[in-house]
């Protein structure tokens, strides 16, 4: 039990939630896919991998070097001070430059959202309260999936209900983990889903 939750913890690590996400927007139905080049696509996921997993990962190791942080799993709320705002800074650098290559509106706001989801990440692990991240990746996810349902009209339901169940299942593998209580976990969906939820409407 323990090794398949620490599978699901690594699987849907919030490092992946913009590499999922993205897949998921240039994969569903919507009229601005048909529109946006194969070049342009492939740059998104060039940027994202390169700026969002890859820099968080090398950064992640260094503060593990040098004593910064204790594990990787940053288990305590103050760990987890510096990754983010480290990673608030990628993801506005992230947003900046899909901005300035004309990404469309629509799905530069999934950007804004986890930028704003990370500096509220920041503002609690500061005040010592350390809200789920995967929860908080994958409310994003979810928040994301029902706003393009009802911004474009475009059917989300199977994957909605995919990433809710995913949901479930990180939420259960982090209280097995001992990670953390329901309060972090049910607090980081609402805080991913409330702000794509917000920026979307």
């Amino acid at each position: 039990m323990t090794f398949f939750a620490k599978f699901l913890s690594y699987a849907f690590h919030p490092i992946f939630a913009p590499l999922y996400s993205v897949a998921l927007l240039f994969s569903l139905p919507i009229y601005l896919n048909y529109k946006i080049p194969q070049q342009f696509i492939n740059f998104t996921y060039a940027v994202i991998v390169l700026n969002l997993i890859i820099s968080p990962i090398l950064v992640a190791f260094y503060l593990k070097k040098k004593g910064l942080i204790d594990s990787l799993e940053m288990k305590t709320a103050r760990e987890r001070i510096l990754p983010y705002l480290i990673s608030a800074i990628l993801y506005g650098v992230t947003f900046y430059l899909f901005r300035q290559v004309q990404m469309p509106e629509l799905y530069l706001k999934f950007f804004l959202g986890a930028f704003f989801a990370i500096a509220v990440l920041l503002i609690g692990a500061s005040l010592s309260q350390k809200i789920s991240a995967h929860l908080a990746g994958l409310g994003g996810v979810c928040g994301m999936l029902y706003s393009i349902s009802v911004v474009t009209f475009t059917e989300t339901l199977t994957w909605l209900l995919v990433a809710i169940v995913v949901s479930g299942l990180v939420a259960s593998a982090r209280l097995i983990l001992k990670s953390h209580t329901g309060i972090e976990l049910i607090s980081g969906f609402l805080l991913g889903f409330g702000i794509q939820l917000i920026l979307f409407s």
